[in-house]
């Protein structure tokens, strides 16, 4: 009995101590040390240690760095095989050379360096959902929680399922979030369909064992995650969407009125007093026919909800601004505003970042 008892023990010792490890190696893999000297700029620091880690597999990372420190960069998501993530990854790093006098290299290859440490990509699913590949898994027990991201729609005709995450995901993740995907084939992607997927998988979540729900999802994907927290607002913690949209392009007559009054339907769907919301809205999205009059209103739902709101409209001239509606995947979206997106899931209810933020967040 004793001897049983030693030996549970000791497999019980010995899971955290494998876990520490593959963190710890991870880390190593994706830090600002595994690029080099001199220090990288902030665009390749955080294209490689955020924004790459997003990417689906096989995925491939090439730089091109000067002694100097200027640097290019190209990355590729979703090939098919290794080699050919690889050759894309060195072929768009190659076509944004310019000036800069230097040979790109392969640095990264899926979750590994190339001739270096490497941990295997995360595989498996909860329900509908899968988990994003190259982002760190903890298990229920040891994670925050569990953050679903859900990507735009493009058509029946285009399979966004390899999209890849915004690099302010990987934030989440950094701290402690284990990271799921809602991807979902764009042949049976109508609203009326995934929506009822994605409300009825949050329970499986919760049931898998993690305590805490951070919904998030771009475009088509942020305007269900807004949907599927008002529907299940006791399963969801906080809704991160990026350029929520569902009415096809504003160039489209029927859309600058209908989109702004079902956008105003759909703050009012959640509840008061929860789950937190945050909303990136861009200038030059053709899908958002005013920016302007998203993020009044989202300034002004913000006074009267208990539940911490937060409105992210990036300022700046053309071409240092962050446009369009792809934003959120920017990679100086994630430097300037990833730190409130982390408060606002986190931090206490007083501290949590609210209204209408245009300039940079710094500490949240």
């Amino acid at each position: 009995m004793r001897f049983r008892l030693l030996v549970i023990l000791l497999l019980g010792l010995a899971r955290p101590l494998h876990a520490e490890g593959i963190e710890e190696q991870y880390r190593s893999i994706f830090s600002v040390a595994a690029l080099g000297t001199p220090g990288p700029s902030l665009g390749l620091a955080s294209s490689y240690t955020l924004v790459y880690r997003g990417l689906m597999g096989h995925a491939a990372f090439a730089v091109a760095r000067e002694a100097s420190g200027r640097s290019v960069w190209g990355f590729a998501s979703g090939a098919s095989t290794p080699e050919a993530a690889e050759a894309l990854a060195l072929e768009n790093c190659r076509r944004t050379l310019g000036p800069v006098q230097a040979e790109c290299r392969l640095l990264a290859r899926d979750a590994g360096l190339a001739g270096g440490p490497s941990v295997p990509l995360v595989r498996g699913s909860i329900g509908p959902f899968r988990w994003s590949p190259m982002l760190l898994r903890r298990g229920p027990q040891a994670a925050r929680g569990a953050v679903i991201w859900s990507h735009g729609y493009g058509g029946p005709e285009r399979d966004n399922r390899n999209t890849p995450t915004p690099g302010f995901v990987s934030i989440l993740n950094d701290a402690g979030w284990d990271v799921l995907r809602f991807d979902r084939n764009p042949a049976e992607d109508a609203l009326y369909t995934s929506l009822p997927r994605l409300v009825g998988g949050l329970q499986a979540v919760r049931d898998a064992g993690y305590r805490h729900i951070v919904l998030g999802g771009q475009s088509r994907g942020g305007w269900q995650a807004i949907m599927a927290a008002s529907a299940r607002p006791e399963l969801v913690d906080a809704v991160i969407a990026t350029a929520p949209a569902a009415h096809g392009e504003a160039s489209r007559a029927n859309n600058l009125i209908s989109g702004l009054e079902d956008f105003t339907r759909l703050l009012a769907g959640l509840p008061a007093g929860g789950p937190r919301l945050a909303v990136a809205v861009f200038d030059g999205d053709d899908f958002d026919p005013d920016p302007e009059a998203r993020a009044r209103l989202l300034d002004e739902a913000s006074r009267s909800r208990r539940a911490p709101l937060l409105a992210l409209w990036p300022s700046g001239p053309p071409p240092a601004a962050i446009r369009g509606h792809g934003g959120g995947n920017d990679w100086r979206f994630t430097a300037l505003y990833g730190a409130c997106l982390l408060t606002l899931v986190e931090g206490p209810e007083a501290a949590a970042p609210r209204g209408l933020r245009r300039t940079p967040c710094g500490g949240g």
